[in-house]
This record gives structure tokens, sequence and C-alpha cells, in this order.
């Protein structure tokens, strides 16, 4: 294993060696640089083999050691937060079972084979459904951060989903269609540094087969689009090409600032360690490297009201008093979340802190 307390120990020890090959006080950097790269040369491999042979030795019970830790970790972190995963895997739940008898119902009626509005929803409630199990399974880990980030996904599929539902036909099919014009661009690019990433190019047959689904769908969309990029969604939405445009479309735009919060997590834009939410409750600054039962407030929150707002809006395409109650059901037990989640945070820290000084006073 490396030395915890020093990553120089070779580089010291062909020193040592050199020491007593050449004068280093009178050698030349030159002469120093030359004879300290042929030993490092002569050693590098079997110095490689050993470190390698040491990790290989050392992983089991490393291995294991960590992952009791997170098993205790993730005990912990479910009875501090379990009201809020009781509460958010509930509505999970009904929102798949209201989603499913919803599916049932319009497949039954035909509504996906000539609703292309009716298709697009039935594509993005089961991502959206997917998206929030994927937020769950982060905050059980203790990963709120990442959560956050994956609530970015699940807002962006909302409201695409609002925007189908509100513009019609000519959004869905647009939306539909997008697939094609970014799956040859990813081609093209694929191809373009096959022989640096050692993948295998697709071949010219192939690239034709691309071409031929773009110019199907281009015949659908009744126009040309000049780059595959404008093909993509929502680029391809002419009148509102961007996700912004989207927003404020759907009267969403409020939410901008959170969606661009949770951006910062995605992408590689400098952001102190302390500006974690898995470090808000932190006394002092550390670089967080693993899983924290803090900052879980406002992933549960928001990750509540967006899905309920896409069952709603899957719902509501096709309306009556049954999907009316349910939908109204939904934004209640959003509206419940924070009321719980903050309830959740601050007895639990509470309770934290009278343990801890009920165990300094007993030293």
């Amino acid at each position: 294993m490396a030395d915890k307390k020093n990553l120089r120990v070779l580089e010291e020890s062909i020193l040592a060696a050199l020491a007593e090959l050449i004068d280093l006080d009178t050698a030349g950097p030159e002469e120093i640089a030359t004879k300290f790269s042929k030993v490092f040369n002569e050693v590098k491999d079997d110095c490689q083999e050993s470190a390698m042979n040491a990790y290989l030795s050392a992983a089991p019970k490393m291995l294991q050691n960590l992952r009791r830790e997170s098993r205790e970790f993730e005990k912990r972190n479910l009875i501090r937060w379990k009201p809020c995963f009781d509460h958010l895997e509930m509505m999970w739940f009904t929102a798949q079972e209201l989603g499913e008898i919803h599916g049932t119902e319009i497949q039954a009626e035909g509504g996906e084979d000539d609703n292309e509005v009716v298709a697009a929803l039935a594509h993005l409630f089961p991502r959206a459904l997917l998206v929030t199990q994927e937020i769950i399974c982060l905050l059980k880990g203790g990963y709120p951060d990442g959560a956050l980030a994956r609530w970015r996904s699940l807002h962006e599929v909302s409201v695409t989903a609002m925007y189908i539902a509100q513009v019609g036909k000519g959004a869905a099919i647009a939306y539909l269609l997008s697939f094609h014009f970014a799956a040859r661009r990813a081609a093209h690019q694929m191809n373009h540094y096959s022989e640096r990433a050692r993948l295998r190019p697709f071949s010219a047959e192939e690239l034709a087969n691309f071409d031929e689904r773009c110019e199907r769908a281009e015949q659908f969309l009744g126009r040309k689009i000049d780059k595959d990029k404008l093909g993509e969604w929502p680029a391809i939405m002419q009148t509102h090409p961007t996700f912004a445009a989207l927003e404020e479309h759907v009267n969403m735009d409020h939410w901008r600032p959170r969606y661009k919060w949770a951006s910062t997590h995605t992408h590689a834009n400098h952001r102190p360690a302390d500006k974690l939410l898995g470090l808000s409750e932190a006394k002092e600054y550390v670089n967080l490297i693993g899983p924290s039962n803090s900052g879980f407030v406002d992933p549960f929150q928001m990750t509540a009201i967006t899905l309920a707002q896409i069952t709603t809006t899957y719902l509501f395409h096709t309306p009556n008093p049954d999907r009316i109650v349910h939908s109204g059901v939904m934004l209640k037990l959003a509206d419940q979340m924070s009321g719980i989640a903050l309830e959740t945070e601050q007895r639990t820290l509470e309770d934290f802190k009278k343990r801890k000084m009920s165990e300094n006073s007993a030293r």
C-alpha cells in the first residue's frame, strides 16, 4: 500500500542510491537527472508490481471494512430521515399505481397509437419514476448533492411534459423525432474519435441508416434540419429552442434559480466545499469525499413537488373526476413534505446535540 505519510519513499531511495554512485554536491543538474532517470527506469516495473501486489493483498479487508461502514451509515441515515423516506416512497408508489392504471386505460382506448401527445407523455412519466428512484437511492446512500443533481433531470422531464401537454401535437412530434438527430450527431462524433477512443466506428451502411431515419423525421416535421444539433430537444422547437424558454412558457421559470443551483453539482465549475448540502451542518471546513446525512431537506422537498407535478400533468391530459381527485392528493402530499423534512431535520439535530452534551458531561 502507499505510504500514508510519504509519497517520496522511492524518490528518496533513488537519491540515496545515486549518492553512492556520484557526488551529488559537485555533479551538475543534467548529470543527476540523467542518472536518476536511468535508475528509475531500471526499478520502475518491479516497484509497480510490488505496489500492485500490496494493494491487492490489502483489498479484501479494506473492502470489508468499507462495506460494513456503509451499511452502518445507511442504517443510521434511514433512522434519521425515516419520516421523509416513508413519505416520498409512498408518493412514488402512489404515482406509479396511478400511472399504471392511467396507461392501461389509454392503451385500451388505443390512445398511444393515434395520439402523439399521449405517446410522448407515456414515455416521459415512467422516466420520471425512474429518476425519482435514483434520487431516493442517492439519499439513502448519503449523497444529497448527487440527489439534487438528479432532481435537475427530473425537473427537465417534468417541464418537457408540461410543455408538450400545453403546446400539443407539434411539440410531441418534435420531441419524439429529436432522438434521431441526436443519435446521428452522436454517431458522427463517435466515428471522429473512434480510433483514439478505441471504439468500433459505425459503417457507411449504418451511417446511411441514420441519414434515412433523419430524412423521414424531416418529412414528419415538414421542414429541413440544417444541423443535427438544431434537431435535438429542445432546440428543435423553433419558437422555444432552449430549456429556459420551455420553463417560461409553462410558467415554471420561477424554478430557474433552483435549477441553476442543482446544475452546480453536475458541472465542474468551482464551488467551495463548504457550500455542499452534505456539509450544511458541519462545524469546520472539510473536503467531503463520502456520504453525509446532512442537507436532505431541499432534495426531499423538491423531488416531492416535481413528482407530483409530472403525475398531475400525465393524468390531466385526459381529466375526469377520479384523476382530478387523485392529482389533488398528490399535490397535497407534496405540500406536506416540506414540513415533514424540516421537522425531521430540526428534531434529529437537537437530539444529536443533547446526546453529545450528555456524553461530554459524563466524561
